[in-house]
């Protein structure tokens, strides 16, 4: 298992080595702190991430060439006469609903829910 020893190098920017076992690793970390006096250092193990390969497939059409192929393949046709619309346009019909009175028997009321249930009330 690989490790990664990470540290500010001689320039303060960041550095790396890669070591193949701990012990290595720990022994370069000791190097750094007694002969270089470096103490901000961090240690990581490295482990293999599986990945997977799917095939993307992205169609693209260049601008110049669509602009080109339909005036190509079309051809220019004149415009249809556009007949001219009557300005008046009649009002439109609303009606409006009238207000039926409901006769309620005697015994039926809103507290019953009777009433409230209209036809599921038998």
């Amino acid at each position: 298992m690989e490790h990664v020893v990470f540290y500010p190098g001689h320039d303060a920017a960041p550095a790396f080595r890669r070591f193949s076992s701990l012990d290595e690793s720990v022994r370069f970390v000791e190097h750094l702190r007694n002969a270089e006096g470096v103490s901000d250092v961090s240690v990581h193990m490295l482990t293999e991430v599986p990945v997977a390969f799917r095939a993307y497939y992205k169609v693209e059409v260049p601008p110049g060439e669509m602009a080109e192929a339909l005036s190509a393949e079309v051809p220019a046709q004149p415009a249809a006469p556009v007949e001219p619309v009557d300005e008046a346009m009649p009002e439109p019909m609303v009606e409006t609903p009238e207000l039926v009175e409901v006769a309620v028997a005697d015994g039926d009321s809103a507290a019953n829910g009777k009433r409230s249930l209209g036809f599921f009330a038998h």
